[in-house]
């Protein structure tokens, strides 16, 4: 029986988020959810507590509302608001080397001592709008979730789920690029292991975006090969009512639906999928 890890990124970026992922682990859908303590509604989630068959991450953040230190302590990570660089403008600063590794860290660690402070010690990291897979901050950040003791991570090697729409086909330049990725996350996801952090065995990927929609496709078509824990990744809300939901508004509302709905569960019973938590990621 392949296993499958359904995360729910993002508690504490608003009251409809925290609402949504709360609902969706009643309905035993949602197994993984992971905290964003720079958001104003990160303290809710001491009530998760209260379900210890779900995992509990940390969901580190660099490029999404305010940081947790002051702007003093960290400049390089920080725009004339007073709250991060967004993604795109990160990405950019990161890569012409106009922002502070050291800062990264200390805003991390910041980041942490808030989660255990309410929480206790997280089950696992990723990041938002996953900042850290870039080559140097991937390392920086794997190297310190290590010395925080934190001994699992999101993979970013992918389970594809073939595109329903045959006649649509990725770019060349994707397909061309991806083989080399692949090896790329290979390698890094290894020397992970080798700190003593695992993961599952990927992230479940649709080719067609719009697939996504349609969970009695997705899980009766996702290529396993030889792998058998994947990591589904949703981002629910029950209404638009935050500044951060970014591009994917009417995505969160449809996947709260889809992941509250009993249908959905019927539909894993029947593919022989069995939800579990990040206990399934082996040292």
């Amino acid at each position: 029986m392949k296993k499958i890890i359904v995360t729910a990124d993002d508690y504490g970026m608003s009251k409809a988020v925290n609402s949504a992922i709360d609902q969706g682990i009643e309905a035993g859908l949602i197994t993984s959810t992971n905290v964003m303590t720079n958001m104003p509604y990160y303290k809710e989630a001491v009530k998760l507590k209260e379900y210890p068959q779900i995992s509990i991450g940390l969901h580190w953040v660099l490029a999404s509302g305010k940081p947790v230190l002051s702007p003093k302590e960290i400049p390089s990570l920080v725009a004339g608001n007073g709250e991060f660089y967004p993604y795109p403008e990160f990405r950019k600063r990161l890569r012409t080397k106009q922002i502070s590794f050291r800062e990264i860290k200390k805003e991390l660690i910041a980041q942490y001592e808030l989660y255990v402070n309410l929480m206790g010690p997280p089950d696992y990291w990723n990041t938002h709008q996953n900042t850290h897979v870039d080559f140097g901050i991937y390392r920086l950040c794997v190297d310190t979730a290590a010395e925080l003791g934190i001994q699992r991570m999101r993979s970013h090697q992918r389970i594809y789920v073939k595109g329903s729409d045959k006649s649509q086909l990725m770019p060349l330049s994707w397909r061309l690029a991806e083989p080399v990725k692949s090896k790329i996350l290979d390698t890094w996801q290894k020397n992970a292991h080798k700190k003593g952090i695992f993961s599952p065995d990927g992230l479940i990927v649709c080719l067609n975006g719009l697939d996504i929609y349609r969970p009695a496709y997705v899980f009766s078509h996702i290529a396993w090969g030889k792998k058998e824990v994947g990591e589904y990744v949703i981002h629910p809300a029950t209404q638009n009512d935050s500044p951060y939901f970014g591009k994917i508004v009417d995505q969160r509302i449809r996947e709260f639906e889809m992941f509250t709905d009993q249908k959905t569960v019927e539909i894993l019973k029947k593919n022989h999928i069995l939800l579990v938590n990040y206990n399934e990621c082996k040292y």
